[in-house]
């Protein structure tokens, strides 16, 4: 499962088109553990990869569809997460010893970052894939783009019904500014 052979990459490139249970992959194993996201379709991947010397470059495509919990009205709602992406697997270097000079340090640039070390003759795409799908998973989720979320004192979903809750202008302290008279200059 998202296994990559070295060797059957043919010179016109390899494609791939998998799915695996969340459960599957490590990364979102723990995720849906320790979070409320509860994954209900398998994660698809549909990739292509092309070798460059002993270097592999890979562009692909994952979604799968979640169960998530709104971040205003606290609803759980489903939710598709699709996201392309590009990385290139390199072989593992070996580790440079800890006595080398602070100024001969090699510092990543951004092209350093989508990089996924492999030993051998494959390389895992599990981590890789989770890692995706991780990051397309939206920071405030909302279940609608105009949630109106919950009252702030009694908890109604407002989106369901109105409260009758009186305004918050009267327990405002600033309430008061709205009748206050400036001179004029």
């Amino acid at each position: 499962m998202f296994i990559l052979h070295i060797e059957s990459i043919s010179a016109s490139g390899w494609a791939l088109n998998e799915q695996a249970d969340a459960e599957g992959l490590p990364l979102l194993h723990a995720l849906s553990r320790e979070t409320l996201i509860h994954f209900t379709r398998p994660v698809q991947a549909q990739l292509h990869a092309r070798r460059l010397g002993d270097q592999v470059a890979i562009d692909g495509t994952v979604k799968t569809t979640v169960v998530l919990t709104c971040s205003r009205c606290l609803e759980h709602f489903e939710s598709d997460v699709e996201t392309n992406f590009s990385a290139t697997a390199v072989p593992e270097r070996p580790v440079v010893p800890a006595s080398i000079p602070k100024e001969e340090e090699i510092e990543l640039s951004g092209d350093g970052i989508d990089v996924i070390p492999y030993e051998g003759e494959s390389v895992d795409l599990r981590n890789e894939i989770a890692q995706q799908i991780i990051m397309a998973l939206p920071f405030k989720p909302l279940c609608q783009e105009h949630c109106k979320g919950l009252c702030s004192h009694c908890g109604t979903n407002l989106n369901r019904s109105t409260c009758t809750c009186q305004s918050d202008a009267a327990n405002n302290p600033f309430a008061v500014l709205k009748s206050l008279k400036l001179p004029n200059k």
